[in-house]
């Protein structure tokens, strides 16, 4: 086995194996929020922050490694101090942020808008050179750089009442820690559906093919790499 299918091999085993742990930390995130019990809270900062640096890991990564322990200590002097769930409230707005200005830097002049890489990386420069897609792409990235931007403020508000002390309703701590995630997961869905009509003069993959395809790239579309062919 050459070095770069043991490392596809490897990828894909990680892969298998984070995957039903990330399920588990908005489920100890929610636990943490209803209960009011830090325990959960505790748990869900260091499940996230070790499925994130969990390659490294893995790799023996002294950098790594140094880094993993600092941060748990950090989240435990944080949990002690009671800020563990104000802390935990704020992962998603984080993520959500972050998004919505990767896909909304790349819209500024002279930058190849995000999606309409995605597209050029993904299925190539011919695709992209037919009539409309192009056009299409920069208007998907406008499309989620906004829906990014609202999800986040709407994040912000709900983090901002329960710091100052409002009792948000269990719906509200579900959507902190679950609904900016499951509304992306829809928005996708539906702007593949819009795309099948609105380009239906082209041939399209599945959408489970298209998930798959983005998943196994997105390392690379993320750091601006080329993904591999």
């Amino acid at each position: 086995m050459t070095q770069s299918s043991a490392s596809a091999v490897d990828a894909t085993a990680l892969r298998r194996f984070t995957l039903p742990l990330l399920a588990v930390y908005p489920l100890l995130a929610i636990a943490g929020a209803i209960s009011h019990r830090r325990v959960f809270s505790l748990a869900a900062l260091i499940l996230l922050l070790t499925l994130w640096l969990l390659p490294r890991l893995v790799g023996g990564s002294p950098r790594a490694w140094g880094g993993w322990l600092a941060a748990v200590l950090l989240v435990v002097v944080m949990g002690w101090l009671g800020l563990a769930g104000a802390l935990l409230e704020a992962v998603p707005l984080a993520i959500i942020a972050g998004l919505a200005w990767w896909f909304g830097s790349s819209l500024r002049a002279g930058r190849e808008p995000r999606v309409v890489r995605f597209i050029r990386v993904l299925e190539g420069a011919d695709r992209l050179a037919l009539p409309g897609v192009a056009a299409y792409g920069r208007r998907v990235t406008i499309f989620w750089a906004s829906l990014l931007c609202v999800q986040a403020l709407a994040l912000l508000v709900l983090l901002l009442l329960g710091l100052v002390g409002v009792a948000l309703p269990g719906w509200a701590l579900v959507y902190q820690h679950v609904g900016g995630y499951v509304l992306i997961a829809a928005a996708f869905g539906a702007e593949y559906g819009w795309r099948r009509w609105h380009l239906r003069h082209l041939q399209h993959p599945t959408l489970q093919a298209q998930a798959m395809q983005l998943m196994q790239c997105w390392p690379q579309l993320l750091h601006g790499q080329d993904a591999p062919r």
